[in-house]
């Protein structure tokens, strides 16, 4: 009847119809509904919303999969225990001269970018409020630089 399961516990879903909400699949199960001339079977996924732990189920055609757990993750993990990561310690000079380069507009232009793709990834209003801010410093320091 069922070969696999195309999502396994542990792994990041979200529906197709993306609402914006990632999902962890906590569990599934094997339905089957049988009519007067049809029968089918499904396989419903029990998921968890990763901000809230609200539980919904659907089925797989429904869900799309952002990560799978133990690829994803356990990757990371396995790469952090396979070197150490130095800290170096700023001077005065470099902290000061990165603050001046967060106002030059090639780096307003990066972030309002950045804003801008995380809004249409996650469907996140947050994002494009974000970007518009952005947007209001850059004309501010257009303004700055007309001035001088």
């Amino acid at each position: 009847m069922f070969k696999y399961f195309k999502f396994k516990i542990n792994d990041t879903v979200q529906f197709i119809h993306n609402d914006g909400h990632f999902y962890r699949v906590i569990g599934y199960r094997l339905e089957k509904s049988i009519y007067l001339n049809d029968e089918y079977s499904s396989i419903v996924y029990e998921l968890m919303r990763e901000f809230d732990g609200l539980q919904v189920d659907a089925e797989e055609d429904e869900l799309v999969s952002v990560s799978n757990f133990e690829e994803f993750y356990g990757g990371i993990f396995e790469k952090l225990n396979s070197f150490t990561i130095k800290v170096e310690k700023k001077s005065k000079k470099d902290t000061v001269e990165k603050q001046s380069e967060g106002n030059t507009v090639d780096s307003i232009l990066d972030r309002y970018n950045d804003y801008k793709r995380l809004a249409l990834l996650f469907n996140d209003d947050f994002y494009e409020v974000a970007a518009k801010k952005v947007l209001e410093q850059l004309v501010q320091h257009n303004k700055k630089d007309h001035m001088h």
